[in-house]
C-alpha cells in the first residue's frame, strides 16, 4: 500500500509568515477517536439537499397519484396524460435513491480508512499539532506533515467537530504536483472540537478565497 506521506511538502516558511494561533489536540486513547470518527464523518458529509429532495419527489408521487384520481372523475383523457408522468416521477426518486446509497457507501469507506490510522500499533495518547497562518496551516499528525497554503487544496469542508482538506484529483495538474509528496492524496482530518476561534479562521479564509470551504 502506497504511504500517505512520502516527503513533506512546505508551500512556505513559517519564521516569514503572519503567524496567528496554534493548536495541539490529543486523543487519549484508541477507544476515544474510533467513538468519534462515525459521528464526525457523517455530520461532516450529511446531504441534506439529496434527502430533502427526496421526499419532497415522494411527496410530488403522491400528490400526482390524488390529482390524477380527481381528475380522472371528470376528464379519464386528461387524467391519462398527467398520468404520464408518474414514470417520470418515479426514475427522478429512484435516481436520488441510488445517489444516496452509493453516497452512504462512500462515507463507509472513508470511516473504515480513517479508522485504520488510529488502529494501528500507536504510542497513546496521540495528538495532532496545527499552527494557523494568514497565509495557509501546518499540519503535523499521523496521517498528515507539511505546510499549505489554503488554496493549494481543491476544496475545504468545515463542521463543529472537524475540517477536512481535499487535494485535487490526480488526473489534474494539482494533483500531479502533490502526488510526488503525498501518493495517496487522501482526505486529510483536522479534529477541532467547536473551536470557535478556528472557525471564525476558515469562515474569513472562505471568504478571501471564493467558496474554498463547505460549512456543515
Amino acid at each position: 500500500m502506497k504511504p500517505r506521506v512520502k516527503k513533506p511538502y512546505y508551500a512556505f516558511d513559517p519564521k516569514e509568515a503572519h503567524f496567528l494561533f496554534e493548536r495541539t489536540i490529543k486523543f487519549e486513547s484508541r477507544a476515544d477517536i474510533l467513538a468519534k470518527i462515525p459521528r464526525i464523518m457523517h455530520r461532516m458529509y450529511f446531504p441534506k439537499k439529496a434527502i430533502f429532495t427526496f421526499f419532497a419527489v415522494i411527496l410530488a408521487f403522491i400528490l400526482v397519484i390524488i390529482v390524477t384520481y380527481i381528475i380522472n372523475l371528470f376528464s379519464p383523457s386528461l387524467a391519462y396524460k398527467i398520468g404520464n408522468y408518474f414514470a417520470l416521477v418515479l426514475l427522478i426518486d429512484i435516481g436520488i435513491l441510488v445517489y444516496l446509497v452509493d453516497h452512504y457507501f462512500k462515507i463507509y469507506l472513508e470511516i473504515r480508512s480513517v479508522k485504520k490510522l488510529y488502529k494501528k500499533n500507536l504510542e497513546w495518547p496521540v495528538e495532532c499539532y496545527c499552527a494557523y497562518f494568514q497565509e495557509g496551516i501546518y499540519i503535523k499528525s499521523i496521517d498528515m506533515e507539511g505546510i499549505f497554503y489554503w488554496d493549494d487544496f481543491m476544496a475545504m469542508g468545515c463542521s463543529k467537530d472537524a475540517l477536512v482538506f481535499h487535494f485535487c484529483p490526480a488526473g489534474t495538474k494539482s494533483g500531479k504536483f502533490f502526488k510526488q509528496y503525498y501518493p495517496r492524496l487522501d482526505n486529510v482530518y483536522i479534529f477541532i472540537d467547536g473551536d470557535e476561534q478556528v472557525r471564525s479562521l476558515i469562515a474569513a479564509v472562505n471568504k478571501h478565497y471564493k467558496d474554498l470551504v463547505t460549512f456543515k
